[in-house]
């Protein structure tokens, strides 16, 4: 008897929850306590669960009658942002929604305009939920991607980078007078596009502070004008983060002998200016551990900063390649240090293999020599390659396979 009221029971107490909006009574209306209580009794939570679309106008008339808007955001951010329901609690003592009409808003923006997945959706809630809310996103989505133009995903990793900057920073006070400042500085859209893509920083930070008084100092130090947008535009972190080290940047680049209106000027000084001291000074024993000397390592940073970019780990390892397989020594290597920024596992250790074949058969009578890894990929088809595929067809097959010993 008992199970077969259960379903009538079941029904009325779901009609009693639903009475405030019948009757119209204030008073009338079920108590969160309550519906949670009769819920969980008839087991009917996700069967009385409003849907998404229809918060908004539940909103309304629940704010008409003294609704509760930190149930209603802990239910938001559950059902439409994906937030576990721990999280969505967490999250709901940040923000409150009186109304989901701006917050579904925010949401269709996110996924639609920059393309944001569930789960990323979720990540950027969790953080900063207070997004929901934010009534200038999307004006700030069209200076991102129209006016400084970022890409969909650009602009998707730098707001999970740091969402607090990205919504925040004033649109008219501060996005948009960066924006010129960088054109007029850098002279080109493309220009402040690739210096910006380097670091978001250049938009959000106070230039007049940061950024100017550097450049300033590297104009006295001798460096061009053109030397300059060269450097900010490759490496703008150098001068807007740290300025002790950039300090002693100006002073390495001295000491290294490296001219402040030379080509190679914004790659040195950018590399350095990037790399704290104790990171450099073991960088720097790693290639003395490795039979290097103290002026085989200045040379090459010379040549190729970027040689103090690389691992430690992928320095031995291809040092090691090419002392066991090649005979090169660091003298040889420190010629041309470029080598120690290709990838070993789809670069170096394929050219290796087809060079070595036609060593073995007599095609290329000299050795291996630097040369031959550093010409560019259609020369190399070209002249180890597809000259040869007929005649030997191994080179083509050993070239274009791949290992899985992925260096870093």
């Amino acid at each position: 008897m008992l199970r077969r009221r259960l379903p009538e029971a079941s029904a009325f107490l779901r009609q009693l929850l639903g009475r405030g909006s019948h009757e119209g009574r204030a008073g009338a209306a079920a108590s969160p306590p309550f519906r949670h209580f009769i819920e969980h009794l008839t087991g009917a939570a996700a069967s009385i669960s409003h849907a998404p679309s229809d918060l908004a106008a539940d909103t309304a008339r629940g704010g008409a009658r003294g609704g509760d808007p930190a149930s209603l955001t802990v239910h938001f951010l559950h059902h439409s942002c994906g937030l576990a329901e721990a999280d969505a609690v967490k999250a709901a003592a940040r923000v409150r929604l009186r109304s989901t009409k701006n917050a579904h808003a925010v949401l269709a923006l996110l996924r639609d305009t920059i393309g944001m997945s569930p789960a990323q959706v979720a990540r950027l809630v969790a953080a900063h939920p207070a997004v929901l809310a934010s009534s200038t996103i999307g004006p700030k989505f069209g200076f991102y991607l129209h006016e400084l133009g970022l890409s969909a995903a650009e602009a998707r990793r730098f707001l999970l980078a740091s969402p607090n900057r990205f919504l925040t920073a004033g649109l008219d006070s501060r996005l948009r007078p960066n924006h010129r400042l960088l054109r007029d500085l850098l002279g080109s859209d493309d220009n402040v596009h690739a210096a910006v893509k380097q670091s978001i920083e250049l938009i959000y930070e106070n230039l007049e502070v940061t950024l100017l008084p550097k450049l300033q100092a590297l104009r006295d130090h001798g460096v061009t004008e053109k030397v300059l947008v060269k450097l900010v535009t490759t490496h703008p972190k150098a001068v807007v983060h740290r300025s002790t080290r950039f300090d002693e940047g100006l002073a390495a680049m001295k000491d290294f002998g490296v001219a402040p209106d030379s080509g190679i000027f914004p790659y040195a000084f950018g590399v350095f200016a990037k790399i704290y001291q104790s990171k450099w000074d073991r960088r720097i024993e790693n290639y003395l551990s490795l039979g290097w000397t103290e002026e085989q390592v200045r040379r090459a940073f010379i040549r190729h900063p970027y040689c103090m970019s690389v691992s430690d780990d992928k320095v031995r390892q291809l040092m090691c390649f090419f002392s066991e397989k090649l005979g090169w020594n660091p003298e040889y290597v420190s010629s041309s240090p470029i080598v120690l920024s290709f990838s070993y596992e789809k670069r170096v250790l394929p050219r290796y293999k087809v060079l070595n074949i036609l060593v073995s058969r007599g095609v290329i009578k000299k050795g291996i020599k630097m040369s031959k890894l550093v010409i560019s990929e259609k020369q190399f088809m070209e002249r180890y390659v597809s000259r040869y595929q007929e005649a030997i067809p191994q080179v083509l097959k050993v070239y274009k396979a791949r290992t899985g010993c992925a260096v870093k």
